[in-house]
């Protein structure tokens, strides 16, 4: 049995009066890549901002390697290994490609693992390098993508929760974009997905859950749920 690195029990979130979660449970289990999808508004950015740390829960627990991190700072979250790569990229569109990945070893203090680690992303990603010196925002979207990717992996994450990976990407973008997240799980990174594009998120899962309206509705392993019929009307065109 795989050990259970996420462990979300109840949680419910609101802005203001507006309840965005209700009573929701989830597990994310090592090694796993497991996809949240769901309408626009059904609560998926919250939720993974709830984990991050980002917002506070009314009600429920987050445990993180079976500890309760209800009360921890981001930044603590981050130093046990979750990383949060946002919806939008975020990435600092002034300061150079090399800053930007630099940024996303601000909790670590080795200096030569962070150069060792910085030269491990630009092998991944030679386009990175050679844009290095160069503002991050004369990428194009699919470079700032793997920006984005690279200065969390410059966190040495245990999780990592991507929002929206292939958000206004040309298709062969996106599919690179997928390609990389499948090389996660090959690096033994444990992948909380979010994802419009189901279909694609699906195929390369897991396990998933389904949001509606702040609710799970569905949960069960990536391929049964490309499949599921009530699934395939919502969410997958058919």
């Amino acid at each position: 049995m795989m050990e259970t690195i996420i462990k979300v029990s109840n949680l419910s979130v609101s802005y203001g009066p507006i309840q965005a979660l209700r009573g929701i449970d989830i597990e994310v289990r090592q090694g796993e890549t497991v996809t949240l999808i769901g309408a626009n508004g059904a609560g998926k950015t919250t939720l993974l901002q709830t984990l991050s740390g980002l917002l506070k829960p009314r009600e429920g627990t987050i445990e993180l390697f079976g500890e309760n991190i209800g009360r921890k700072p981001p930044h603590e979250r981050v130093k046990m290994g979750l990383i949060h790569v946002p919806e939008g990229r975020a990435i600092l569109g002034r300061m150079s490609v090399e800053d930007n990945l630099l940024m996303g070893a601000y909790c670590r203090d080795d200096e030569k693992e962070i150069q060792e680690d910085m030269e491990k992303i630009y092998n991944l990603f030679p386009i990175l390098r050679e844009h290095a010196r160069l503002p991050a925002r004369t990428l194009s979207g699919g470079q700032q993508q793997m920006l984005a990717i690279g200065r969390g992996l410059m966190a040495r994450p245990k999780v990592m929760m991507l929002d929206e990976p292939s958000l206004g990407l040309a298709p062969i973008v996106i599919g690179e974009i997928f390609s990389i997240i499948r090389s996660l799980r090959e690096r033994g990174i444990t992948v909380l997905l979010v994802e419009q594009n189901a279909k694609q998120a699906l195929k390369v899962a897991d396990r998933g859950y389904v949001l509606e309206n702040g609710r799970i509705t569905h949960a069960d392993t990536g391929i049964n749920l490309l499949h599921s019929e009530e699934v395939l009307k919502a969410y997958l065109g058919a």
